[in-house]
């Protein structure tokens, strides 16, 4: 918003990077990610109570997909007031289809948090919101995707609240980043 001296020396370094490589280039790996095999998905939570009708928005008209299925998964973290001046925290997102690096954020968060477990929901909200938009631009490509797309946080205390049933919200100032996230696990195609 209001670029400084600063920025303007990150950015020389940018370009300094690029012209020395020129031919630089992102390697696409078709491989599941390591994380993904560590994982025990069983015995899920029963929503129907919670969010009875919660199901993935996809249109009717998208092209019947082609190909081996991909799978999306996103890291998320949150550094919380990093912002000296605002103590808004900043936001870390990398999504990655199979095993590729596909979309990579950080950010300043539009709101000021007051402990670290709201910038993690808000940091979660945002990469359900970026998975959401993903896999309906690859389905709408003709890409065939898992059932279900990995998120992946390492805040336990938002990680339990928005995995289990039984946890409910205190905050009432963070309700619709936990719905949200809630409500995408709930319709199976965000674990």
């Amino acid at each position: 918003m209001k670029p400084r001296e600063g920025h303007y020396l990150a950015l020389q370094r940018v370009f300094g990077y690029l012209r020395q490589r020129p031919h630089g280039k992102i390697l696409i790996d078709v491989n599941d990610i390591p994380v993904r095999e560590n994982l025990d998905l069983k015995g899920k939570a029963d929503w129907s109570e919670f969010y009875p009708d919660a199901t993935e928005d996809l249109p009717l008209n998208r092209p019947e997909p082609k190909g081996k299925p991909v799978t999306i998964t996103s890291f998320v973290d949150a550094d919380h007031a990093r912002d000296k001046v605002t103590r808004r925290s900043v936001t870390g997102i990398v999504t990655l289809i199979n095993n590729t690096p596909i979309e990579w954020d950080s950010k300043r968060q539009k709101t000021v948090e007051s402990s670290t477990y709201g910038s993690e929901m808000v940091a979660s909200r945002i990469a359900v919101e970026g998975i959401i938009a993903l896999r309906y631009f690859l389905c709408m490509m003709g890409v065939g995707l898992e059932k279900s797309s990995l998120l992946v946080g390492d805040n336990m205390a938002v990680v339990l609240n928005t995995t289990l049933p039984s946890s409910t919200l205190k905050k009432k100032h963070q309700s619709c980043n936990y719905h949200k996230v809630r409500e995408s696990i709930a319709g199976g195609y965000i674990v």
